[in-house]
């Protein structure tokens, strides 16, 4: 075989390669939104448990904005709104309650999850987010 040839052949590997690596990374991105779709449509809905913190511990601490309250309408109910329902200090820790809970979509689920994962704190009172199911 020639140079020219190798480097022909070289070149096609290479652009398979990269074509390949493509088709993958689209395959989970497809896969990924077909699941949420499959999710979502499946007739159940997530809850959204907002529960308050006695003390932040050693928790990263981050303070909500009314901004945050804006993008996030179901945040805003469950905090400040119609859902707020507080309870009594529950769920296997004596040191945290429930402050009330809302129906959110799969995709807000992961949304909130993926912006507030640690914890909370509005107005004095720390608060952290859980979704079930």
């Amino acid at each position: 075989m020639n140079s020219r040839s190798r480097l022909k052949t070289a070149g096609i590997i290479i652009a398979c390669g990269l074509a390949g690596v493509v088709a993958v990374a689209l395959g989970f991105m497809l896969a990924d939104a077909f699941i949420l779709h499959a999710m979502e449509n499946s007739g159940g809905q997530p809850m959204l448990y907002v529960m308050e913190r006695a003390e932040p511990g050693e928790s990263a601490v981050v303070s909500l904005t009314e901004q945050d309250f804006e993008r996030h309408p179901a945040l805003d109910a469950v905090i400040r709104g119609e859902e707020r329902n507080p309870s009594a200090w529950e769920w296997g820790d004596r040191g945290q309650r429930v402050v009330g809970g809302a129906k959110v979509s799969y995709a807000e689920s992961r949304v909130l999850h993926d912006t507030y994962d640690s914890l909370m704190e509005y107005e004095g009172a720390y608060v952290a987010l859980t979704t079930w199911p």
